[in-house]
């Protein structure tokens, strides 16, 4: 079967999608891009959406398999939220120029795809305060999520993601001034991106503010908190008490997010609790737990 037939094959509605006929989007080459261009325009879009995402889930489940040339082109599809999926699939892409298109999406027609934008962008804001970027670089990025982050013409979900990602920014007085703001916002999902954008941080005058969010009466702030504690990573041992009844928390979404942050903290305190909790009952938190002593067991080699 030729290249041209198994797209066509894919854009068929009457057809399931099938993973074997998916992977051939594999490292496609400049050639067979352009055959996949001109065919994918013509897919309807509810069935563009639905390749992406079971490409994204491929991509994730096998490390062999490349699909980044393809969500690349998804980028200047006319639909907006496969482009929004595009940007989604791009979560392992750490190129340079996959960096410099997601700050140009910062300007695109949909709100849907600037927060996606927002999203995908955070990963190179913690490369940049790492100095993994060039200094010019990460100074173009700041620029753009604060002014994402401050433009009042944006959406909230746009606003709330762009200060989630000028959260690593530890040293930006800007940046962290724009997380306390958010702190003070009215609206719970404003605040919790706040929560979140303190743990990337680092900064000890936050810890304060995390440690209250824990016991927070809101389950959304008590998420964000304790995922806020798993971003401090060993510094984050200061915050274990306050987190440790997280773990039995009625809502088992709050209760893996702390199983996940004491895998991300580490120490004798966090692995006691863990092993315990991968002996549970609930197989929810017992997987959490597995694989989070999982994670301890790496930082120990």
């Amino acid at each position: 079967m030729t290249f041209e037939e198994q797209l066509a094959r894919l854009g068929d509605l009457g057809r399931p999608l099938a993973h074997a006929e998916l992977k051939a989007l594999s490292r496609l080459g400049p050639e067979m891009l352009k055959s996949f261009w001109a065919a994918w325009r013509a897919f309807p879009a509810e069935r563009r959406i639905a390749i992406l995402h079971d490409l994204d889930a491929l991509a994730e489940d096998n490390i062999d398999l490349d699909f980044r040339p393809v969500f690349r082109a998804c980028l200047s599809d006319p639909e907006a939220e496969v482009r929004a999926a595009a940007v989604a699939g791009l979560w392992e892409d750490e190129s340079a120029v996959t960096m410099e298109r997601l700050i140009s999406l910062l300007d695109d027609d949909s709100g849907l795809v600037r927060a996606a934008a927002a999203v995908a962008l955070a990963p190179f804001a913690h490369r940049a305060e790492l100095g993994e970027l060039p200094a010019p670089v990460g100074q173009q990025l700041h620029t753009a999520l604060l002014r994402s982050a401050t433009d009042p013409e944006q959406p909230l979900e746009v606003r709330r993601r762009a200060v989630e990602g000028l959260g690593y920014f530890a040293s930006s007085r800007e940046a962290q001034a724009e997380i306390g703001r958010a702190y003070a916002h009215d609206e719970l999902a404003m605040r919790e991106s706040a929560v979140l954008a303190m743990g990337r941080s680092m900064r000890p005058t936050w810890f304060p503010y995390i440690e209250r969010e824990l016991k927070s009466a809101s389950p959304a702030l008590r998420y964000e908190a304790a995922r806020a504690v798993g971003e401090l990573g060993e510094d984050g041992r200061p915050l274990l008490t306050a987190l440790l009844p997280l773990v039995d928390d009625d809502d088992t979404e709050i209760a893996q997010a702390a199983i996940w942050a004491l895998g991300q903290v580490g120490g004798p305190s966090a692995k006691r609790v863990l092993e315990r909790l991968a002996r549970s009952q609930d197989d929810a938190r017992r997987q959490a737990a597995s694989d989070a002593l999982d994670e301890l067991s790496l930082d120990e080699l």
